[in-house]
């Protein structure tokens, strides 16, 4: 069943910060949007990753183990604008999995029409929104997780960090599209 078609991309980024898995996973696009090319989503990636590794060594020691957290806590979950959301899920292994979704926040002419608890309640709303959408993506990137380990970590012939290709990509493309609702 389609449901929410939200969901632009999909990518699985190795622990080095290389591409190893790309689709697109909506076919038409609104008039300002482009799809994105193969190459703009190895830079996109890469680009991913270093602000992503950034951000992780940037915290202060002191503020990171003061809780007994680890990298993984401090890794980047979402990121949102004001057109698209960019939800991550970083596993033990270093892999990133990450979708790119649509979200048509509300804008500063709208808020500016409403009262001051209008917009409060309005932004509140907004927020909840993001979070369970997060939350959702997250729950289903795990599930990919284990799809992608049962299709490539027990491959004796898939070599490590280097990007997916063959049938099994293939099923494993269908999968995403039918777990991400395509």
């Amino acid at each position: 069943m389609k449901k929410d078609r939200q969901n632009l991309y999909f990518i699985v980024i190795n622990k080095t910060g290389g591409l190893q898995f790309f689709t697109q996973l909506k076919e038409v696009y609104r008039e300002d949007q482009e799809k994105m090319s193969s190459n703009q989503a190895l830079s996109a990636s890469s680009v991913f990753y270093a602000i992503d590794h950034l951000t992780q060594t940037i915290i202060p020691e002191f503020v990171n183990k003061a809780e007994g957290e680890n990298d993984l806590e401090n890794a980047i979950e979402m990121l949102v604008t004001d057109q698209y959301m960019v939800s991550c899920l970083l596993t033990m292994t270093g892999l990133r999995f990450i979708t790119l979704q649509n979200v048509n926040l509300l804008q500063q002419k709208q808020l500016q029409q409403m009262n001051p608890m209008q917009q409060q309640a309005a932004l509140n709303q907004q927020q909840q929104e993001l979070q369970r959408r997060h939350e959702e993506a997250l729950t289903k990137m795990k599930q990919l997780y284990r799809l992608y380990t049962d299709y490539f970590s027990k491959d004796p012939f898939q070599e490590h960090d280097q990007p997916l290709g063959g049938s099994k990509r293939q099923q494993f493309d269908r999968d995403v599209r039918d777990l991400l609702d395509y």
